[in-house]
């Protein structure tokens, strides 16, 4: 019985552990989804450079570059 318990609290643990997780993912993706969009929004203006772009949005000079490439 002791042995049922501890496992029990084990998996409980796991299970907490796992959505936390995926809570922190979650929330990085949705960050960079935005950090995405605002910076298409930044080349669609034409009033930035790729640099301050890049800057701004916290995404690599490479990626910013990717985006105006897919425009």
């Amino acid at each position: 019985m002791l042995m049922e318990a501890r496992l029990l609290d084990e998996r409980r643990e796991g299970k907490a552990e796992g959505i936390a997780e995926g809570k922190e993912i979650g929330l990085a993706e949705g960050e960079a989804n935005a950090n995405i969009a605002t910076a298409k929004r930044m080349l669609a203006k034409g009033c930035y450079s790729l640099e301050v772009i890049a800057e701004l949005t916290n995404l690599s000079l490479a990626d910013v570059e990717k985006l105006m490439k897919e425009s």
